[in-house]
Parts: C-alpha cells; sequence; structure tokens
C-alpha cells in the first residue's frame, strides 16, 4: 500500500481555472462547496464538496483569505465533512488534494466563498476534476 505524505504533496500543486467575481452561480460539473447548517460565521466553518464524482477523493483541505499566504488546514469530521474554527475573515478561498493514479494532486480554486458566506449556500469553486484514483476506497490496488 502506497502512503503519501500530506507535506510531499504540497509540491504537485496545480492550477485551475477560476470563475470571475460577475460569473453567476454553479456550473454544472464543476466541483462546489456548500456549507453545512452546523456553521457559525466567523468563527466555525463545516463544509461539504459537490459533484467530485466517485472515482476520487479529496484527501486535504486547506483554506486562507483571498490573497493570503497563511493556508490553515481542515479537519475532516466525516466522508463527506470538512472542518475548521480558525476561519479567516474576508473572502475565503481553498486548495485540496486529490487522489490522482496513486498519488494526490495539489488543485486550487481561488475567490469561492465571499465575506458575508451563508449556511445552506453552495459556491462554485470553478474547478473541473477528471483525474481518476487508481486505488479503491479500502486504500488498496
Amino acid at each position: 500500500m502506497a502512503v503519501i505524505s500530506y507535506f510531499l504533496l504540497f509540491f504537485l500543486v496545480s492550477s485551475s481555472s477560476v470563475f470571475s467575481d460577475g460569473d453567476p452561480g454553479h456550473k454544472p460539473g464543476n466541483l462546489a462547496i456548500r456549507v453545512e447548517e452546523s456553521s457559525e460565521s466567523p468563527t466555525y466553518l463545516a463544509i461539504r464538496f459537490l459533484n467530485l464524482g466517485a472515482q476520487t477523493e479529496i484527501v486535504a483541505v486547506d483554506v486562507t483569505q483571498v490573497g493570503s499566504p497563511n493556508w490553515n488546514f481542515m479537519n475532516r469530521k466525516n466522508e463527506a465533512i470538512w472542518e475548521t474554527n480558525s476561519v479567516p475573515s474576508g473572502p475565503l478561498q481553498f486548495r485540496v488534494v486529490v487522489t490522482a493514479g496513486l498519488e494526490g494532486k495539489w488543485y486550487l480554486a481561488s475567490k469561492v466563498m465571499p465575506e458575508d458566506w451563508r449556511n445552506g449556500e453552495i459556491y462554485d469553486t470553478g474547478l473541473h476534476i477528471t483525474d481518476t484514483s487508481i486505488m479503491d476506497t479500502a486504500g488498496e490496488l
């Protein structure tokens, strides 16, 4: 079984296309973020990713204020929910590690959530992830 260090994956950065601020709504097939009802702005943020697909998995998530180099990692609460008690102020951007082949790949989603994000809202990341993991859900080839 191959084990990949979260820190080693940092070097597998991949940029992505991002929608402009004026782009309305979620685009079909794009990775989206849903703010969970348990979130409490501005101190606690819980999110769920939508439209990832069954052939891959998000294994790490970081969040920061748009334009800031100071990333905060998010904890995986369960299979679907990522959370943090260190919510940056201002509009938020995210980076995620997605399983790709036998390794992981970083994706950056900038300008995803506005400063006044709301529970239950869905925000388009502008990412269309098509990678496929070679490992099954049990971590076996």
